[in-house]
């Protein structure tokens, strides 16, 4: 009987090794939804989950950004950075230590409050959404999971096709444009401006194209080597301006919520 014993105790090792090869990640390992970040990578896995538009929301997790109008959270050695780059260029320091997980809240909370001031409610969505998608999906999977199985397959496959023609048509325009000895880039509904004295390229909001009927002074969607020796004008794919966008996925995966955000309606004047 022993021996029995013995045998079920190591087939059932063995059973669980096979499934611990077959699925290498546990459950805590695979991606899940954050709620409550308390780490800077956490933050940046929030804002992604809610399709945060964090460049056009003048947010800055994980850098040290220099540019006025700014909220940022980076790391500093053993310290923890959280800030407000104000209007003028100055910088408030908000917090500056050890606690990663304070510092985070500090800029948190202050997403949200930025948010909630422009009646977008990315913490209260994700608690009422979450909870009726868990009801409905639990009471069609107990009267048909194929169904459910296939509508969901369905519904993945029209966003996808939704979100891609989507990204076709915000981007579609995106290049370079030149007037009056002035060198733009449109990126979706953004432009960035080459400055010259600077030797790099500039975005924020207010930057916007001086006529209309911008397609007439379009120069290419590719650069051109050319330019820089008639121009002196740089690729903007070697910008910092072009980093941010790429780097916050700013390409059109972000929530349309976020279409009508107006950094203007901060106020960069006060220390926090």
């Amino acid at each position: 009987m022993a021996f029995a014993v013995m045998s079920e105790q190591e087939n059932a090792a063995e059973t669980s090794e096979t499934e611990r090869e077959l699925n290498p990640a546990s459950e805590e390992e695979q991606e899940r939804v954050i709620t409550h970040p308390v780490t800077i990578e956490e933050l940046q896995q929030y804002c992604a989950q809610k399709g945060m538009p964090l460049l056009r929301m003048r947010f800055f997790i994980g850098e040290d950004y220099k540019e006025p109008r700014a909220f940022g959270i980076y790391r500093d050695g053993d310290n923890f950075v959280v800030y407000k780059n104000k209007d003028t260029g100055y910088r408030a320091i908000r917090y500056c230590g050890p606690d990663e997980a304070f510092a985070v809240n500090e800029i948190f909370q202050k997403l949200l409050s930025e948010c909630h001031l422009r009646g977008i409610y990315p913490d209260a969505q994700e608690e009422g959404f979450s909870e009726e998608v868990s009801r409905g999906y639990r009471e069609k999977s107990k009267a048909s999971g194929v169904g459910v199985l296939v509508g969901v397959v369905a519904l993945i496959v029209v966003i996808g096709a939704g979100a891609a023609f989507g990204h076709w048509r915000k981007h579609r325009d995106d290049g370079y444009y030149r007037i009056q000895d002035t060198t733009y880039y449109r990126y979706g509904d953004d432009w960035s401006v080459y400055d010259p004295v600077a030797s790099d390229w500039y975005w924020d909001d207010t930057v916007t194209f001086p006529d209309s009927n911008y397609g007439d002074y379009s120069v290419g969607d590719t650069y051109s080597s050319e330019w820089y020796d008639e121009w002196g004008v740089s690729n903007i794919e070697s910008s910092t301006v072009w980093d941010n966008w790429n780097s916050y996925d700013y390409s059109g995966s972000y929530d349309s919520s976020y279409d009508s955000w107006d950094s203007g309606t901060t106020d960069w004047g006060s220390d926090w």
